[in-house]
């Protein structure tokens, strides 16, 4: 593999553990919460985070395949 197909795999993996990041921070920040409305809104932000993690994961793998693996 390239310096420049590492760097790429890299940036992707960055990506993904960062939103994994946010979702775990939002919700440790839910379970803090007593207000219901916040409650949700960090649940729901959780949840868009876990959805941005799978997205950077899928487009990985594609780009991946697409290039003949950078894994």
């Amino acid at each position: 593999m390239t310096h420049r197909m590492e760097k790429l795999a890299e940036i992707f993996q960055e990506a993904a553990e960062a939103e994994r990041q946010a979702r775990l921070r939002y919700e440790e920040a839910a379970g803090l919460c007593d207000d219901p409305v916040l409650k949700d809104m960090l649940l729901s932000m959780a949840q868009d985070e876990a959805r941005h993690e799978q997205e950077v994961i899928a487009r990985f793998r594609q780009l991946s395949q697409q290039l003949g693996g950078l894994n």
